[in-house]
């Protein structure tokens, strides 16, 4: 009998929270992130009037802080998906605070901890984590998000095929 994904996931993801490598903030990155999400905010992309608001220079956007825990999770597993997934999809986020200010030049990690593991059938499996993200220096995280990844794996001979997304082109 072949082992439950949960417990693949489980065994992947190990006992304790997982570390991602630092992330330096730049400019740059949130010059393009303005571009991509159409949001030209000046406390991202403005430094002196940033600095004359009392920011100190301009900061990362919240949502960019967010969207790179899919680049934390990577890191910090060293592969795409965990434990022979074949395939993963964002199933949303829990709950998501912003505690302080990114500053752009500042460098980000993520500490990532599994709350619950949870099969759901046919080969699939609901993953909750809660990631903190440090920033280099301070006290305590800046941001801290409740995120669940369904995770899809290969079926096996005791398992029904995944009933994830099915490509039907061509169906008659």
């Amino acid at each position: 009998m072949s082992t439950p994904p949960a417990a693949r996931v489980r065994a992947a993801f190990g006992e304790g929270p997982l570390v991602s490598d630092w992330v330096q903030v730049t400019q740059e990155a949130m010059d393009g992130f303005a571009d991509a999400t159409r949001d030209h905010d000046w406390m991202h992309l403005d430094p002196e009037r940033a600095r004359e608001a009392g920011l100190g220079g301009t900061i990362a956007f919240g949502f960019w802080t967010l969207s790179m825990l899919s680049h934390f999770l990577r890191d910090a597993l060293g592969s795409e998906y965990p434990a022979e997934a074949e395939y993963g999809f964002n199933y949303g986020l829990d709950r998501v605070r912003f505690l302080a200010p990114v500053p752009v030049g500042s460098r980000i990690r993520n500490r990532l901890t599994v709350e619950e593991v949870r099969d759901k059938g046919g080969g699939r499996c609901l993953v909750r984590t809660r990631n903190e993200v440090e920033l280099e220096g301070a006290d305590g995280p800046a941001m801290v998000a409740v995120w669940l990844i369904e995770l899809f794996f290969p079926p096996h001979e005791s398992e029904d095929a995944p009933s994830g997304p099915t490509d039907t082109r061509g169906a008659t």
